[in-house]
C-alpha cells in the first residue's frame, strides 16, 4: 500500500467540483477562439483592397480584413456612448464617384468635429448591431434622396485585424491541455479509501462522536414511527449520527437542512431526514481504514446488500484513531463482523 499515491489520488479526486466549472468556463472559451481561428484563416496576412460600391453592394460578408478608400465625413458621424461618455463614432466614407456611402466605426472619438479628409480605412468587416441597423435605417431616405447608396446590415471595424493563426493554435492547445486535466479528475476516486490495522486507544485520549458519511441514503418521511419516503439522494462527507437498535441494526442518521438566500436574505429553509439501516445480516464486509485526500481522516468502509439485494456501500469517517478504534470495539459487542485491516474480505463476513 503507497500511501502517498492514495493521497494524491484522493486529492485530485477532491477537485471534481472545480473541474466541473472549469470545463463550463473553457467551453464558454472554446467557441470564440476556434471562431477566431477561423477568421485568421480564412483571411491573409494583409488587407484586401475593396471599393466602398463592391461592400454596398453586398459582395462581402463580415470578419473579412478589407481596406478602402474614400472621403471621411466624420462631422456626420454617430456618437456611440456609454454613461455619458463618447466611446467611439461611427462615420460613413463616401465614394463620390460612385455615389455609395459605407460606415465605418473608429475609437478615435477626436475625430468627432474634424473636417472631411480622404482616407484610406483598414479593418475587418463587420455585422451591425440591430441598433446600429436601425439608426442607419432612419437615416436611409434621406442618404438615398441625397443620391447615395448604403447598407445597413454591414460596417467596417478600423484597426481590427484578424489575428495571428499560431496564437490561436496556442490557445486552443492550452484550452484541450486544461480540459484533459479537468476529465482526469473524473477518473479518480472522491474518497480514496484503503484499509489499515486500528491502532489502540492510548489511555486518556479523546473520543469524539463527530463523524462524516459518504453513500446512498433514503428519506425518512416520519421518525416516530420510523416511515421513509421513496426520495434517494447521494451524501458525500456528511456530518451524521450512529446508532444501532435493539434488533442489532447498524442506523446512519443525517438531519439536513437546505437554505436558499437571495442577496444574502434567507428567503426559504427546508429540514429534512436522511438514514441507511444495515442489519448484520446484509453486512458484505466491514473494514476499517483511511480516507486519503488533503487531510486524512481514519474511517471504516460498509459494504452491504439492501433489501432490494443491490450491493451498496457506505464510508463512514471519523476525527481521530481512537473514535474509530472506539467504534469498531462498539460494531464488535453489536455482533458486527469487523476485519482487522490487515487483509482485502472479498466474501461476505460472518458474526
Amino acid at each position: 500500500m503507497n500511501e502517498s499515491l492514495l493521497r494524491w489520488q484522493g486529492r485530485i479526486g477532491s477537485l471534481k467540483g472545480l473541474a466541473y466549472i472549469a470545463l463550463i468556463f473553457l467551453v464558454i472559451f472554446l467557441f470564440p477562439t476556434v471562431d477566431n481561428l477561423t477568421t485568421a484563416l480564412k483571411n491573409p496576412s494583409t488587407s484586401q483592397s475593396v471599393t466602398v460600391p463592391q461592400l454596398v453592394s453586398g459582395q462581402f460578408s463580415p470578419k473579412q480584413y478589407i481596406n478602402v478608400s474614400g472621403v471621411a465625413s466624420y462631422r456626420l458621424a454617430y456618437m456611440e456612448t456609454e454613461d455619458g461618455d463618447t466611446k467611439a463614432i461611427i462615420y460613413p466614407l463616401i465614394d463620390q464617384r460612385a455615389n455609395a456611402v459605407i460606415f465605418v466605426r473608429t475609437t478615435k472619438t477626436e475625430l468627432e468635429s474634424a473636417p472631411d479628409a480622404t482616407a484610406t480605412v483598414s479593418g475587418m468587416t463587420a455585422k451591425a448591431s440591430t441598433d446600429l441597423q436601425s439608426v442607419i435605417e432612419k437615416d436611409l431616405a434621406d442618404i438615398n434622396n441625397a443620391g447615395f447608396q448604403t447598407i445597413s446590415v454591414l460596417y467596417i471595424e478600423e484597426g481590427q485585424k484578424p489575428g495571428q493563426v499560431s496564437t490561436y493554435l496556442l490557445e486552443l492547445a492550452a484550452i484541450g491541455i486544461a480540459g484533459l486535466l479537468s476529465i482526469a479528475t473524473l477518473f479518480f476516486p472522491t474518497n480514496a479509501f484503503s484499509r489499515y490495522p486500528v491502532q489502540q486507544i492510548a489511555p486518556g485520549e479523546e473520543v469524539s462522536k463527530a463523524i462524516l458519511a459518504t453513500g446512498v441514503f433514503q428519506q425518512v418521511k416520519n421518525l416516530q414511527p420510523l416511515e421513509f419516503g421513496k426520495s434517494k439522494r447521494k451524501f458525500s462527507n456528511s456530518n451524521a449520527n450512529l446508532f444501532v437498535t435493539d434488533d442489532k441494526t447498524l442506523g446512519i442518521y443525517i438531519h439536513f437542512i437546505f437554505t436558499r438566500r437571495v442577496y444574502g436574505i434567507q428567503v426559504s429553509k427546508q429540514e429534512t431526514d436522511w438514514m441507511v439501516l444495515v442489519k448484520p445480516m446484509q453486512v458484505i464486509a466491514m473494514e476499517p481504514g483511511k480516507i486519503y485526500s488533503w487531510r486524512d481522516r481514519w474511517a471504516i468502509s460498509v459494504r452491504y446488500r439492501d433489501l432490494n439485494q443491490k450491493d451498496q456501500s457506505l464510508l463512514i469517517s471519523f476525527a481521530n484513531a481512537a473514535s474509530q478504534a472506539s467504534f469498531v470495539n462498539f460494531l464488535r459487542e453489536n455482533g458486527f463482523a469487523v476485519s482487522s485491516g490487515q487483509y482485502p474480505v472479498s466474501g461476505p463476513v460472518r458474526s
